[in-house]
């Protein structure tokens, strides 16, 4: 049994597999003395030379990790671009903001009138003209200068890959899709192998809101898709099925009861209920033939947080578009008999019988799919990870938020927001210590488990104990 984790990087002039490696190497246990944690691979799915599959070896040898490599794709970002981003932020309404948006809008505004009250008093035109007055070698020149390349390079070179995929402009709208598509492209081929029984999908920063985007762009693909019904080994198994609760209970209606009893305040007893429900009901899916394979995505500081402010022009527009499930949601929004629909006409099964699949709407990848966020918590209101924050409340309560603990100066500062997988002990993996980010990482990866996630449910029979790997093994 194989599985497949895909990284999605986010925002700056990232180097093809550096955060790839950075995230393998704190994720995967420390190998023995003299030999390697991971393979490097020609990726078969990439045409950049530059991008290579790593593969796991030990404890969790079946593992292959991809990276979504998007930053070449950004290319010609002006300071205009960035500067014209941030001004319609600057001026959106803050009612029904939650309070991280408003707090970041705010902030923005203050900077803003700050630099028109130099303006205003004339300080600002008094210091360009001491400028214009020094002398080509005056010293200070060139700290105007590099003020200004850092000002441009922070805009540019970090704002400017958030301010191109989430403005949607003409300009940027070529942009966005070719990184959407090949994305989804990149999901479609995993699927194809099919030789993954498990595919996780770790999005970083903006990389989470671009898997966001291409797990609703290929569940929308694929969703519809059941081959499988045209087996007769698996119209048998429906028939015998039907003697009893059908071959769909949890679809039918485990998911959606269990989904729809979750509020803010439900205990984990309730999220576990559901999340174990999400991965009973793509198991059924699986036994039809439904190609979807995506049991888990990973968001790690996310700027979805604030959805609202990146997403929609207004807080009303964003709840509207969730209603109307153009923005999927965990749970998903309700169909009429739950988060499925029956298909018509029936399909006939032979014998006799006819029988009408159940199948998770277009909106919802988040019936089959646990999302679990980790973020690191912002202190007084400025020190932390601004950039992530908790879903639940902006996405739905069937989202587990995690909030975690990043080790030594980096928790207090803007630097929090890169340090998710970051080791701040020599130990790695399922060794780190407790409570850290990277921790916490490792056991929601659940790169161990596969067995006990994937083959319990689909009744795959086990390999004989000698021929058992440590990945198959319970931990």
């Amino acid at each position: 049994m194989k599985q497949a984790v895909v990284l999605i990087h986010g925002i700056g002039e990232q180097k093809p597999m550096d955060t790839l490696r950075g995230f393998v190497d704190s994720v995967l246990d420390p190998p023995e003395p003299g030999e390697e944690a991971f393979w490097s691979k020609p990726d078969p799915l990439s045409d950049l030379f530059e991008l290579r599959r790593l593969q796991s070896r030990g404890r969790s040898g079946s593992t292959h990790f991809y990276e979504y490599y998007w930053a070449y794709k950004v290319e010609g970002t002006s300071l205009q671009a960035v500067l014209a981003w941030l001004w319609s932020l600057i001026w959106r309404n803050t009612r029904g903001l939650p309070h991280s948006a408003r707090t970041l809008i705010w902030m923005a505004r203050l900077s803003v009138g700050g630099l028109f009250a130099l303006l205003v008093t004339g300080v600002a035109p008094q210091w360009v003209s001491a400028l214009q007055a020094m002398s080509p070698g005056d010293w200070r020149w060139l700290t105007a200068a590099g003020l200004w390349l850092v000002l441009q390079g922070a805009l540019i070179h970090y704002l400017g890959d958030a301010a191109r995929y989430l403005s949607p402009r003409p300009g940027n709208i070529r942009l966005r899709r070719a990184i959407r598509a090949d994305g989804t492209r990149l999901l479609q081929a995993l699927h194809e192998r099919g030789e993954y029984e498990r595919i996780i999908v770790v999005g970083h920063s903006l990389g989470s809101v671009i898997g966001y985007d291409i797990l609703n762009a290929w569940w929308q693909r694929c969703h519809e898709e059941l081959p499988g019904l045209a087996d007769e080994t698996v119209r048998a198994f429906v028939r015998d099925a039907l003697k009893g609760d059908g071959p769909q209970p949890v679809l039918r209606s485990d998911l959606s009861a269990l989904g729809e009893a979750l509020r803010p305040d439900s205990d984990a007893t309730a999220l576990d209920a559901f999340r174990e429900a999400q991965l009973a009901a793509q198991m059924e899916l699986r036994k039809l033939g439904h190609p979807w394979r995506v049991t888990d995505f990973i968001t790690l500081g996310s700027p979805l947080t604030h959805g609202a402010l990146l997403l929609a022009r207004s807080s009303e527009e964003f709840s509207a578009r969730k209603r109307q499930r153009e923005l999927p949601t965990c749970p998903p929004q309700r169909d009429d008999k739950g988060y499925a629909y029956g298909v018509k006409p029936p399909v006939d099964i032979g014998a006799g019988k006819k029988f009408t699949p159940l199948l998770p709407h277009h909106a919802a990848p988040f019936a089959v799919t646990r999302w679990t966020n980790l973020y690191a918590p912002v202190r007084w209101g400025l020190f932390g990870d601004i950039v992530g924050g908790p879903l639940a409340g902006v996405f739905g309560c069937g989202i587990r938020d995690i909030a975690v603990r990043i080790g030594g100066w980096r928790g207090w500062t803007v630097a929090a927001h890169t340090a998710y997988w970051r080791r701040t002990t020599p130990e790695s993996g399922a060794a780190a210590s407790a409570g850290s980010a990277l921790k916490v990482l490792v056991d929601v990866l659940a790169l161990r488990k596969l067995r006990q996630l994937v083959a319990d449910r689909t009744g795959a029979t086990p390999k004989p104990a000698e021929q058992t790997s440590d990945v198959d093994a319970k931990p």
